[in-house]
């Protein structure tokens, strides 16, 4: 009986001892860096103040400890300085941290000047390739505070281009009145001074030197089924929003905490949630905003289900009368931006839809929306919007032809 007792007891410390071990082996993202990089480039007036309040806020929750082993927070910030001759305050990447005393501190690592510019891909890549040398992470976040205008080409959304030639809504059936107190987010990123932009075929070869576990876009017009895709390849998750962001953007108190302690998709639902509680507690026009999580590693699937709808439904694709479909713009200068799975259900037989919806789904796990977005309402949403070719549109289409989303899908041929 005491062999008994004795060999009981030495098989429970083993099985403790593997347990021990395992769960070490569970767990081996604990004892690796993980990097948050926030980068604002607010050198445009309207966003210059907002994106000030942004960091103050973002402060106010989450943030690592000094010296920490696995958390490291860096942020480059560039804002409006109508005092240069650019007309940018100098650009500065920083680390953020809590000293034992509790207090955050603000430690300057690089000040690129004032003629570094933040909304170039050049530059872009430069603060990346430095934020991966000071931190060495085993893991990465990024989170994009600027103008957007998701898949169009630079210059595109601000210039007066091919619109002329093209049919329109009319701005009485958005229901628009007085817009001036709503501030909105619109060109990634846009220099006032250069009038750069980020063309995202640049931003992906950029951000694609490094795995990102999520890139979470505080710019307008972002979630587009276009974009995602070009990121696909370095990037787990993308959050972004398909219509234009209020100027009060992201809910910045709890997005350090999420993407530190629980960066997968629930900690991104949960942002996303947030996000969506902001702003559906508001009142009038500013009960404005929509959000999506979309998983990239689900988007080569829906590819392929897209690519067979339109390759055996091409006619009924190009009969499609795009203003009938939902739209994501409330101005009604720019109809560029339409539902994606609002488009697809037009032209895919019951079954191809059917299809269709599964792998949205998966693609797009969380997704929420107020019911208008400033004048325009909003009866169908899932999360990512699409570009629907037109005739008059002839630079617009050429530039989209050469996008990935099309190369795989051939909306335009």
């Amino acid at each position: 009986m005491l062999f008994v007792k004795r060999l009981f007891h030495t098989i429970t410390a083993l099985v403790l001892a593997a347990v021990v071990v395992c769960g070490c082996c569970k767990n081996p993202r604990e004892n690796k860096k993980r990097l948050v990089l926030l980068y604002i480039a607010a050198t445009e007036a309207s966003l210059s103040p907002y994106a000030e309040n942004n960091v103050t806020d973002m402060l106010q929750g989450y943030v690592p400890k000094k010296n920490s082993k696995t958390e490291e927070l860096l942020v480059l910030f560039q804002n409006r300085d109508n005092s240069t001759a650019t007309g940018r305050s100098d650009a500065v990447l920083s680390r953020y941290y809590k000293n034992n005393s509790g207090n955050i501190i603000k430690e300057d690592i690089t000040n690129y000047g004032n003629e570094f510019n933040a909304c170039d891909p050049a530059t872009l890549a430069r603060v990346l390739a430095e934020a991966e040398a000071i931190s060495k992470p085993a893991y990465r976040s990024m989170l994009i505070s600027s103008h957007g205008t998701g898949c169009l080409p630079i210059g595109y959304f601000d210039s007066s281009g091919e619109k002329s030639g093209a049919k329109r809504l009319s701005s009485d059936a958005d229901g628009i009145s007085d817009l001036s107190r709503l501030k909105i987010r619109e060109s990634v990123g846009y220099d006032s001074y250069t009038k750069n932009e980020i063309d995202i075929r640049d931003f992906a070869a950029a951000v694609s030197k490094y795995h990102w576990e999520s890139i979470l876009f505080d710019c307008c017009y972002m979630s587009t089924v276009e974009v995602a895709y070009e990121v696909r390849g370095c990037c787990d998750y993308v959050v972004g929003s398909p219509t234009e962001i209020l100027i009060t953007g992201f809910p910045y108190t709890v997005i350090l905490e999420q993407l530190f302690k629980s960066p997968g998709k629930e900690g991104l639902e949960y942002i996303c949630q947030k996000y969506y509680d902001l702003y559906q507690g508001q009142s009038g026009s500013l009960q404005s905003g929509t959000i999506a999580l979309t998983d990239c590693s689900q988007l080569d699937a829906l590819a392929t289900i897209c690519a067979n709808i339109i390759a055996t439904r091409r006619p009924e694709m190009e009969a499609v009368a795009r203003l009938n479909v939902q739209h994501y713009f409330y101005s009604a200068k720019k109809d560029y931006f339409f539902d994606l799975a609002h488009y697809f259900e037009q032209f895919a037989t019951a079954e191809q839809f059917a299809q269709f919806s599964a792998q949205m789904d998966k693609a797009v796990p969380y997704k929420a929306a107020t019911e208008k977005f400033i004048g325009l309402k909003i009866d169908h949403y899932s999360g990512l919007s699409v570009y629907i070719p037109h005739p008059s549109y002839p630079i617009l289409n050429a530039y989209y032809r050469q996008l990935a989303w099309n190369q795989a899908v051939k909306i335009v041929e």
